[in-house]
C-alpha cells in the first residue's frame, strides 16, 4: 500500500501543478467589482489537491518508518463491494455515452435509476421518486434559476 501511496501522491502533485499551469492562462477578469477571474477556482481546487496529496505523502513516509513489516492486500478485488463499484463505474461511463447522445434529462434518469438499482434498492416507488426528484431538482436550480443550458445531445 505504501508503494501505492508515494506514486499517487507523486502523480497528483504533478497534475495539480499541471492545472494551476493551465488556470493561470485564463482570462483574469471580467471588470465587475469583486470578480476574482475565471482561474480562482481551478487555481484553489488544484492547491487543494496538492495539499492533500502532500498530506498523503507525508503520511506514508511517517508510518512506513514505524512499520517495516509485509502489508497483506487491503482489497479483495472477489468482494460485492469491489464488484459495485465496478459496476457503478461501468455505469459512469454509460452515463457519458448516453448524455452525449440523447442529452442531460433522459440520460440523468437513467444513471440515477442504475446507479440505485445497483446500489440494492429494490422499491420500485421509491426509485421512481428519488430519480425524478434528484433529475428535477438539477434542472430547477440550473436551467430555471441559474439560467445554465444543461447539456444537449445528438438526438434530443
Amino acid at each position: 500500500m505504501r508503494k501505492y501511496n508515494y506514486i499517487l501522491s507523486i502523480v497528483l502533485i504533478a497534475v495539480g501543478a499541471a492545472g494551476i499551469y493551465m488556470a493561470a492562462n485564463f482570462e483574469t477578469r471580467s471588470g465587475n467589482a469583486g470578480d476574482p477571474g475565471a482561474a480562482f477556482w481551478p487555481i484553489m481546487l488544484c492547491c487543494g489537491l496538492i495539499l492533500c496529496s502532500v498530506i498523503l505523502l507525508t503520511q506514508t513516509m511517517l508510518e512506513s518508518k514505524k512499520a517495516a513489516a509485509a502489508e497483506e492486500p487491503l482489497i479483495d478485488y472477489r468482494s460485492a463491494g469491489v464488484h459495485c463499484v465496478f459496476l457503478i463505474f461501468v455505469i459512469m461511463i454509460a452515463y457519458a455515452v448516453i448524455m452525449s447522445l440523447f442529452s442531460f434529462i433522459p440520460a440523468t434518469l437513467l444513471f440515477v435509476a442504475a446507479v440505485m438499482l445497483a446500489m440494492g434498492e429494490r422499491r420500485p416507488a421509491w426509485i421512481g421518486l428519488t430519480t425524478v426528484g434528484i433529475t428535477g431538482f438539477i434542472y430547477v436550480v440550473f436551467t430555471v434559476i441559474m439560467g445554465v443550458v444543461l447539456p444537449q445531445g445528438r438526438f434530443f
